[in-house]
């Protein structure tokens, strides 16, 4: 007896081109991104300044001073 296939469609409303490729829109703001960039909760995409409201959390790139470690 064949396999029953659930095919289950993305909503295009959640969908955008951003530089060129097809990515999400952020669930907050609407803003349009590609999946590389995008950041997910609970199955929802996310921007990165979205992102750090909801969570609270910062971008842990910002340069410090490393005491030992040369930079040259």
């Amino acid at each position: 007896m064949p396999r029953s296939i659930q095919v289950t469609m993305v909503n295009a409303e959640k969908l955008s081109v951003a530089r060129g490729q097809l990515g999400p829109k952020c669930a907050m703001c609407g803003d349009p991104m590609i999946f590389g960039e995008a950041l997910v909760i609970d199955s929802e995409y996310y921007c990165q300044s979205c992102y750090e409201k909801i969570t609270g959390a910062v971008s842990s790139s910002e340069p410090k001073e490393v005491a030992g470690l040369r930079m040259d």
